[in-house]
């Protein structure tokens, strides 16, 4: 009988390693995979920092880009972070539904407004998709990013915030690179 187990635990374990189905081999390998149904171009002028699905078990998917040399500051926990001139971030969360995903991306939304003062939201359709777009006008206190824009949808049963902010020194539209950047959105 333990054989048996010990068989039945190492074929999950193999099963669990095995690669995943490529469901958009036309995709090159110049996109950063979002998940299995998302993929982003680079934005121009960005380096990618960090394309993380360790999260993927529990259906989030998260990756940022930054521009600029990066700065060592101390964050709210008073632990050393890097602050560049602008980042941008991309969180992925599977739902069970379009419902549930809804409900996450107003609660990303009001979260904004704890952070930021914002500007009055819009509408903005990408490649078909439906964003709720909030410029974020100023930072609330200890901030290294004093301004930005984020970008809210709902797509099938998935919850997507993209957000791009900003240091003070960052000089270009930020609803022209937020824009640029979803257009490069591959679904």
């Amino acid at each position: 009988m333990k054989r048996v187990t010990i068989l039945v635990l190492a074929l999950l374990l193999l099963v669990g390693c095995a690669p995943r189905e490529d469901k958009h081999p036309e995709w090159g390998a110049d996109l950063v995979r979002i998940g299995a149904d998302m993929a982003a171009q680079t934005p121009e002028g960005f380096t990618l920092q960090e394309s993380n699905d360790a999260l993927a078990p529990g259906g989030i998917y998260y990756v940022s880009w930054s521009r600029g040399e990066g700065r060592t500051i101390l964050n709210a926990e008073g632990k050393e972070a890097t602050a560049y001139d602008a980042q941008l971030f991309v969180l992925l969360k599977e739902c069970a539904d379009e419902g549930a995903a809804q409900g996450d991306v107003s609660g990303w939304m009001e979260r904004e407004g704890q952070n930021y003062e914002l500007g009055e939201a819009r509408e903005q359709i990408e490649n078909g998709q439906s964003f709720t777009v909030l410029p974020l006008l100023s930072a609330k206190e200890d901030n290294p990013y004093a301004r930005g824009v984020a970008a809210f949808g709902v797509r099938n049963n998935c919850a997507v915030s993209v957000e791009l902010l900003c240091a003070d020194g960052f000089s270009e539209d930020t609803t022209i690179v937020l824009t640029s950047f979803l257009q490069g959105l591959h679904y």
